[in-house]
């Protein structure tokens, strides 16, 4: 029998595959991605397991990240690589009929769903069918939610959206093709290989060091700002197991970017600041304002960078949250300036150079960073945390006109933001059509009262929208 062929994973994808492997029992590098459809505007929705099972599969020839799992190369000598493999419908699709419910208990099951890992061994991601869902307010009643669930390996949040949208019919969705096919090595091939992996290696190691020399002298010159800096400890930064809570609220999108016209600010940084009024908020109402001002982890995509063949193609800006001020106009431009500094520096050459040597990081060396890294998270206790404290991510999915499931249209769409063990409160935001979902993930230890901070949110966003001059909101 000859060997297998297939597409090797990148470094910067494979820091989830071993990430989750050093951190066994903390929540896995998945993505979940919640749509909502309207089965009273078609005449046949999907009703049983039978028929996801036909759609699904019947679409899945246009996603091949679907259809490959992980294939290891002796003793990690090299990355893994992604070969054939067949879909399982019994595994890899789940149908359940909700009926009436809750919605604290449908938010339970989200946030449980979230938290569930996938088998490395087949094809990594799982799709639940949600079906008849009634009762619960912000959705359709008979409403069918469909969660997608796709390993962070396979793609970004960008990436994962593109599969979404071919699995919902559209014909305009491009999901990733992947790279080219090649034999995965054998033991011999893959000793073979390591000399040369490691010569690119050192060359990286020097870019590397000469990026950061030149970073220094930026910082030292005022040019740009030390990432990094630490922040004061919230409960939101403590090492905590408890379980997993889900919280979120529904904008119109027309009134967020109607808000950021009017100030001269992007939808995302009118987010932020909404998440800043309202992280401040919780904390002082139990008497735990900080001392200083607390920042977010926000992803960004750099796609548009030359060279970068992985499927995840994100940077990270560090966003000071400007918690400390109390005017909501004043902290909305202060973090609008705050992410263009950091938006900045990641665009710097010396800051791209610094990380572009995690692309030639040898598979053994990943590997062994990771475990260490993991078994080094602890907070610290003199009262501060890393560089950040929360975190947001936005992920755009485009028009809902042309998603269906059988033939029933997409009316809504929202995530599950991933938590782990060192991180209390992450939220996300997802556009779909008209509609701006903010949905948050959170642990009972830390903040049991979900539905307290869905209501600071949508109380940060009509203070920030009545201190807008009314001269600047009427166009």
């Amino acid at each position: 029998m000859g060997r297998k062929s297939g597409t090797e994973l990148a470094a910067r994808d494979a820091v989830y595959v071993y990430g989750d492997r050093a951190n066994r029992g903390d929540t896995p590098s998945v993505m979940t991605h919640f749509y909502v459809f309207d089965t009273r505007q078609g005449s046949a929705p999907i009703a049983t397991h039978a028929e996801a099972v036909d759609w699904i599969l019947g679409r899945t020839h246009r996603t091949p990240a679907l259809r490959r799992r992980l294939q290891r190369v002796p003793w990690d000598l090299g990355y893994p690589y992604w070969v054939e493999a067949a879909v399982d419908p019994d595994h890899h699709i789940d149908f359940r009929r909700i009926g009436h419910t809750t919605r604290p208990h449908l938010h339970r099951l989200f946030a449980s769903l979230a938290e569930q890992p996938l088998d490395f061994g087949r094809p990594l991601w799982k799709l639940h069918v949600l079906s008849d869902v009634r009762g619960v307010g912000d959705l359709p009643d008979h409403a069918t939610v469909v969660v997608l669930r796709v390993h962070h390996s396979i793609a970004d949040g960008r990436g994962a959206v593109q599969i979404a949208r071919a699995l919902f019919d559209d014909p305009a969705a491009e999901p990733s093709q992947g790279g080219t096919l090649v034999p995965v090595p054998g033991p011999v091939a893959a000793v073979r290989k390591l000399p040369g992996d490691y010569v690119r290696y050192a060359g990286a190691v020097r870019r590397w060091m000469r990026g950061r020399r030149s970073l220094r002298a930026l910082v030292a010159s005022g040019e740009i700002a030390q990432p990094g800096t630490p922040r004061p400890r919230t409960r939101f930064n403590v090492v905590d197991d408890s379980t997993r809570l889900f919280g979120r609220v529904r904008f119109e999108l027309r009134d967020v970017r109607a808000l950021g016209h009017a100030t001269g600010t992007t939808v995302n940084d009118v987010i932020l600041a909404v998440v800043s009024d309202a992280v401040g908020t919780y904390l002082a109402e139990r008497g735990e304002t900080p001392a200083a001002s607390l920042a977010a982890h926000v992803p960004i995509s750099v796609g548009a960078r030359s060279g970068l063949v992985a499927e995840n193609k994100i940077s990270d800006l560090h966003v000071d949250l400007h918690t400390h001020r109390t005017d909501p106009l004043t902290r909305l431009h202060l973090i609008h300036e705050s992410v263009a500094r950091e938006k900045g520096r990641v665009w710097r050459p010396e800051w791209i150079a610094v990380e572009s040597s995690l692309d030639a990081v040898p598979s053994l060396c990943m590997r062994y960073s990771l475990w260490r890294a993991v078994r080094k998270a602890v907070v610290s206790t003199c009262g501060r945390a890393g560089a950040t404290n929360t975190g947001l991510s936005n992920v755009p999915r485009g028009s809902a006109e042309a998603l269906r499931f059988g033939d029933s249209p997409a009316v809504g769409g929202f995530s599950v933001p991933c938590l782990n063990r060192l991180v209390g409160l992450m939220h996300s935001v997802v556009t779909l059509g008209d509609a701006l979902d903010l949905t948050f993930s959170t642990k009972q230890a830390v903040m049991p009262d979900p539905e307290a901070y869905e209501h600071l949110l949508e109380g940060a966003f009509d203070r920030l929208w009545s201190a807008v001059p009314a001269t600047a909101s009427a166009f």
